[in-house]
């Protein structure tokens, strides 16, 4: 009787060792088909022109001939024409080209070419100036960007029944320009008008014993004509 139920006991433990084997003969398996998938994906890497370091893509992207469309993207952009417009001011005014990214591109002029001190009227030189400067921007090229005026003063004072403040000052002499290129064709809804006073200074206005900078608050009375693309065209 002890010995059948020995013998029962044996038959059961080993009823299952098949599943051992056949576990094991998975586990190889995948294993080698882990070292071949690396092996494969190593040998690729490596052979004659099949890698393709990101230097050599950004030289291939870079060396690559440019479509017409893009030919004629790169031409439409301000960046690209408008700095004969302002060598055209220089000969008249101090005026300078700032590119900010890819949307927004600005013309400072000192405003000593456009208003007298404490005035908002634009002078006749003032006006030559921007009706060379309107007549470009109502060019089919700028259709498709919006023109913000800015004005900015020194930060000298003012205290005039007209201007009490130059926050005053420099909102009027923005709207004056504006004004004129309303007057020159430009379509309103493309055109913004902003005054800043003294709050946004190429250089500072005073030195570190409070005394004024005459020539950096020169460089600090000046219009901006600011250009941003927009997604459609105005």
């Amino acid at each position: 009787m002890i010995y059948r139920r020995k013998n029962k006991r044996n038959k059961i433990s080993h009823a299952d060792d098949w599943l051992m084997t056949y576990a094991d003969m998975i586990t190889l398996l995948l294993c080698f088909f882990v070292l071949f998938t690396s092996i494969s994906v190593f040998q690729k890497k490596n052979a004659p022109g099949g890698h393709v370091t990101q230097k050599e893509e950004k030289t291939q992207e870079s060396t690559a001939p440019k479509s017409k469309v893009e030919e004629i993207i790169d031409q439409d952009e301000p960046a690209n024409s408008l700095p004969k417009i302002v060598d055209s001011i220089k000969s008249r005014a101090e005026a300078n080209l700032e590119q900010n990214g890819d949307r927004i591109t600005s013309i400072e002029i000192n405003s000593a070419a456009f208003f007298d001190s404490g005035s908002a009227i634009l002078s006749p030189a003032g006006k030559m100036i921007l009706r060379d400067v309107a007549e470009n921007l109502k060019g089919e090229k700028y259709q498709a960007y919006k023109v913000t005026v800015e004005g900015h003063t020194d930060d000298a004072p003012i205290n005039t029944p007209l201007f009490p403040s130059n926050w005053e000052l420099s909102t009027a002499r923005a709207a004056a320009v504006v004004r004129f290129f309303l007057d020159e064709g430009i379509p309103a809804r493309k055109l913004r008008a902003a005054g800043y006073a003294d709050t946004f200074p190429r250089a500072p206005n005073r030195d570190a014993n409070g005394g004024a900078i005459p020539e950096n608050q020169a460089q600090n009375r000046r219009v901006v004509i600011k250009l941003e693309k927009i997604e459609k065209a105005g």
